[in-house]
């Protein structure tokens, strides 16, 4: 695949050099309004400060809050919450156009291209310093090339049709004409791209620290990705390949108990079953897109919180949690009068008792990671790819009772296979498809669980999903209207946003919003 050059639209991306005091800083690392120059490629800190960029450009507030949007809001676990703002509920409305703010991607071009930048420059500084050794170029190559292959498949999955971009913006006077790239050629791009620098990306043991450890790009990090890719493209043998690269040098990964489960995992953060996650703190960045989307409090000045709530309520939510499943007691609260997304927001204090009240919840006063992979993915995955391979049922059993054992503690390990429901194929599909809306919910998972799932579909038809489980979400729309919208696969994907349009003309809108909005 040619390697392209891409001029962005947006303000010419800007580095700061320099060492850190500690890890909280490094990763609050904002580049200064200088331009990228080959005199500023000095030595291993002005190398490790950009790899700090990439993950810096992840923390912000807009790459967090369109990521939680694109996989959640159009999603089966979300609805409107009190202060929704309008482009969320436009979405919700199924009124979706190219002039909706979640249609910009500017903030994850702007991560790629820091990571482009690493992946250009550092190399040369190699030789410039002597101190400089070739393994720690390799992990700071390997971050990069993880964060990047990260941002597309985010971008692939939500737009589907989007620009590859490898070289680094360098001048603001060449022509912004960058042609979208076939999504598949795209994806094993990006694939074969992690496989080059697997080996040389760091172990979790490589740093002594649980910052860097958890908020940076790992072997397992990058080997989750893959296997995440594999699932994406169909290719579950590879898939399996790459879950059992995880599991067998797991290191210091194990599942957390079910005691401390959401608190150690969502509330405070750098759990013992994380492989990454971003890291956020209330005194050096606050993660507004979380309490802001999920939150009650906590967000930024003039900016609405609680603007999402719990979808799966009522009945909905007891045909998904068994009564004895204590993530549907600490995911989300609701009764009559509220609900809250508590995943992330708050710790239910009392872990055992069968009424929850809101009483029960003390609420983060602090800000949470952001987790994009744990082990229970690693475990689901490969349990997914195992059922639709169509082989060891009795395995991808096993791999599911993994985390339904932690999360039902009562009911005691080995409670699915005791149960004669589960020893057919379509039954354990469903198995591992619900489990995983049950482990990730409000997560950033669903909403392409469910596409990857219409894209096994014959023809990719999205009727069959669409009609069992997306829409008792719009019960309140026109029904036949709401399956107008969702009858074509075009339709489950963003628009490209008419200002990217206007800036590059090689872009074409998705086919879908230029035939029913007429959007050029």
């Amino acid at each position: 695949m040619k390697t392209k050059k891409y001029i962005l639209h947006i303000a010419m991306i800007v580095l700061l050099g320099g060492t850190f005091v500690s890890c909280e800083d490094w990763f609050d690392i904002r580049p200064k309004s200088e331009t990228i120059s080959e005199d500023f490629w000095k030595d291993e800190s002005d190398v490790l400060s950009t790899v700090g960029s990439c993950y810096r450009g992840m923390n912000e507030t807009g790459f967090i809050e369109r990521f939680i949007v694109w996989s959640e809001v159009r999603s089966d676990n979300v609805k409107a919450g009190p202060g929704v703002s309008d482009p969320i509920r436009d979405m919700l409305n199924i009124n979706l156009n190219s002039t909706n703010t979640y249609t910009y991607w500017g903030e994850y071009y702007s991560v790629i291209n820091y990571c482009n930048t690493v992946i250009k420059f550092a190399p040369e500084v190699e030789a410039k310093d002597p101190n400089f050794k070739h393994e720690n170029l390799g992990i700071y190559i390997a971050e990069a090339k993880g964060v990047r292959a990260l941002c597309y498949f985010i971008l692939l999955r939500t737009f589907r049709d989007i620009p590859l971009i490898t070289e680094p913006y360098a001048d603001d006077s060449l022509p912004f004409e960058v042609a979208q790239e076939d999504p598949d050629k795209l994806l094993d791009f990006l694939i074969e791209d992690l496989k080059g620098v697997e080996n040389q990306a760091a172990d979790e043991k490589t740093w002594n620290n649980l910052l860097y450890a958890k908020g940076r790009i790992t072997k397992n990090a990058i080997r989750a990705l893959i296997a995440d890719m594999y699932l994406w493209k169909n290719d579950y043998s590879n898939c399996i390949l790459y879950c059992d690269k995880v599991l067998n040098n797991l290191g210091q990964l194990q599942l957390e108990s079910s005691r401390v489960y959401n608190e150690a995992v969502f509330f405070r953060g750098n759990s013992k079953e994380s492989i990454f996650e971003l890291q956020f703190s209330l005194s050096n960045l606050a993660n507004y897109a979380v309490n802001e989307m999920y939150g009650t409090f906590g967000g930024r000045e003039g900016k609405s919180t609680y603007q999402l709530s719990p979808y799966n309520l009522g009945e909905a939510s007891l045909a998904l949690f068994d009564p004895t499943d204590l993530r549907g007691k600490d995911a989300f609260f609701n009764n009559t009068s509220t609900s809250f997304v508590a995943k992330y927001m708050a710790v239910r204090k009392e872990t055992s008792s069968n009424t929850v009240r809101e009483g029960d919840y003390s609420f983060n006063g602090g800000t949470s990671n952001w987790i994009f992979y744990r082990l229970s993915d690693i475990y689901l995955m490969k349990a997914e790819a195992m059922v639709e391979e169509g082989r060891d049922l009795e395995g991808a059993l096993e791999l599911v009772s993994k985390t339904y054992d932690r999360a039902n503690p009562d009911l005691g390990s080995g409670s699915l296979q005791s149960s004669s429901k589960y020893n057919t194929w379509p039954a354990m599909r469903d198995l591992v498809f619900d489990e995983r809306q049950r482990e990730f919910l409000f997560e950033g998972k669903r909403y392409f669980d469910l596409l990857r799932r219409i894209r096994r579909e014959e023809g990719q038809k999205p009727a069959n999903v669409v009609n069992a489980y997306l829409l008792k979400k719009y019960d309140k729309l026109d029904n036949t209207t709401v399956k107008s919208k969702l009858s074509e696969i075009d339709a489950l994907y963003m628009p490209i946003n008419a200002d990217e349009l206007r800036a590059n003309g090689a872009l074409k809108q998705n086919p879908f919003y230029v035939t029913s909005l007429n959007v050029e």
